[in-house]
């Protein structure tokens, strides 16, 4: 049975480029997407558009904030999952590939490429994603939480499902290790050149990445990086205001039943279906 079509929407635009303030980047809103940058450097702002998009196209938002949910509860209105333990991240992560197994089997055969039409478009956000790892005696939990991240990035994207990770630390061999499979990056502010390096790889340094030498006082400047296509954009993300934030509600939705907020979960069910504070520049 199709679902009734939302705002058609196709790409996530990011921002405008530096060089030629008219031309808007984007991306695919089916690709994922790594965001790499220094403490105040704009990997709130670039978070914050990018559900602002998936809001008015009528998706669903799932977050991660192992922050006990300090930048997650800012868009409490709009969350259809969220996790603020360790714990919580393995069950959401579990019920989301739990429901890519469900859509995989539900269109396998029928089509090539899940779209709105079948299937509800699925953002989820893993903010800070190096707290994901750990050691010790949650090096168990922590180990289950990367590989279902790294099954979700392997499957979901033919899916209609979108993955977007942010982290401070450019060293990507230990705060993403499913790195390989996040084909777009966007370095915002780094400390060196080698951060670049292990950010986002030679290649894109040797084609004009320089996130090293953005200005601090240039929040939401970035190299955009596509692997896929070897490709680099210098960009600025817009900022979003605290009003900006708090005023996101679905398309149709009542602001003061607050029907959004009610359906937040603190922790997935097997429902399958139906079931932004200012955002820091860090």
């Amino acid at each position: 049975m199709l679902l009734k079509k939302q705002n058609a929407v196709q790409r996530y635009e990011l921002g405008a480029e530096v060089s030629r303030p008219k031309q808007m980047a984007s991306i695919p809103r089916t690709a994922h997407l790594a965001i790499i940058g220094e403490s105040n450097s704009g990997k709130g702002s670039v978070i914050a558009n990018i559900i602002r998009q998936e809001v008015e196209a009528g998706g669903e938002v799932w977050f991660i904030d192992l922050k006990s949910g300090m930048e997650a509860e800012n868009y409490a209105a709009v969350l259809d999952n969220k996790a603020y333990s360790l714990q919580e991240a393995k069950d959401l992560l579990s019920a989301f590939n739990m429901d890519v197994d469900t859509r995989a089997e539900r269109w396998r055969g029928q089509v090539r490429t899940v779209d709105d039409q079948h299937e509800r478009h699925r953002l989820l956000v893993i903010d800070e994603a190096a707290d994901l790892i750990r050691s010790g005696s949650d090096k168990k939990t922590s180990d289950a939480c990367v590989e279902s991240i790294r099954s979700a990035l392997s499957r979901s994207r033919a899916l209609n499902c979108t993955v977007v990770v942010s982290t401070q630390n450019p060293r990507v061999s230990t705060s993403l290790p499913y790195r390989s499979l996040l084909l777009t990056t966007l370095a915002l502010r780094l400390n060196s050149k080698s951060e670049a390096v292990m950010a986002l790889g030679e290649d894109a340094v040797q084609r004009g990445a320089r996130p090293w030498q953005i200005s601090f006082n240039r929040p939401g400047d970035g190299y955009l990086w596509d692997s896929e296509s070897n490709t680099v954009r210098y960009i600025h993300v817009p900022f979003m205001t605290d009003q900006d934030i708090h005023s996101l509600r679905r398309p149709g939705t009542d602001d003061e039943a607050g029907e959004a907020t009610a359906g937040a979960r603190s922790h997935p069910t097997n429902k399958l279906w139906g079931l932004l504070r200012r955002p820091r520049k860090g």
